[in-house]
């Protein structure tokens, strides 16, 4: 049996999909842990960049908020392991509005399977996401 040129471009490009991250292009809302987040998030390509889009956001005001990507199952993640084999993605720029972050070039997102919004001064999950 042959196979089309169609057929195995296609199934080149669903390979090339999955290499790249099975997150990118999706979107969800906030699970609620220490504080509410309302608004939602969403992995775009922007400039060529992978880019977390936080649209009409707003949560609780801490001093050291920041964002994550996690290995780890929303419902697996507690303020004790939240930042543990976690990736860094940046400081929260504020608490309201919309606002955007660029991941790292070289990140694999289908290693990770949540984004996460910290406080590390005090150790505490504000909220995750599933990716």
């Amino acid at each position: 049996m042959t196979t089309s040129p169609l057929r195995t471009f296609a199934l080149s490009l669903l390979a090339l999909t999955f290499s790249i991250g099975i997150a990118f292009g999706q979107s969800g809302v906030w699970t609620k842990k220490a504080n509410t987040i309302n608004g939602t998030w969403s992995i775009k390509e922007q400039g060529g960049k992978k880019v977390l889009v936080l649209k009409d956001f707003k949560t609780a005001t801490a001093p050291d908020l920041k964002i994550f990507l996690s290995k780890r199952t929303v419902s697996d993640l507690s303020s004790r392991n939240a930042t543990q084999g976690s990736l860094l993605v940046a400081k929260l720029k504020t608490t309201k509005g919309d606002q955007s972050y660029a991941l790292p070039a070289n990140v694999d997102l289908s290693k990770y399977k949540s984004v996460i919004i910290h406080c590390e001064k005090y150790s505490k999950l504000w909220g995750a996401a599933k990716l």
